[in-house]
């Protein structure tokens, strides 16, 4: 048997090729969900601590910046 492994571009034309494929009585469909790559780069988060060791900053600074609010 042999296998074929497509890449789709655009998730959204997933459902129409899996309804075309469904309708050849030659292939046997599996379909099988792209595992998420989540440290696919190799970052290591605990290596970050201590990244805004001494620095004056604290939660309420950062929600200011973030929501840019001015009092």
């Amino acid at each position: 048997m042999q296998q074929i492994i497509i890449k789709l571009k655009d998730d959204s034309k997933l459902h129409f090729l899996l309804e075309l494929l469904r309708q050849m009585d030659f292939i046997e469909l599996q379909v099988k969900q792209a595992a998420k790559q989540e440290h696919a780069d190799g970052y290591n988060f605990f290596k970050s601590a201590g990244l805004f060791s001494g620095r004056q900053i604290d939660a309420d600074q950062i929600r200011k910046q973030a929501w840019r609010i001015t009092k």
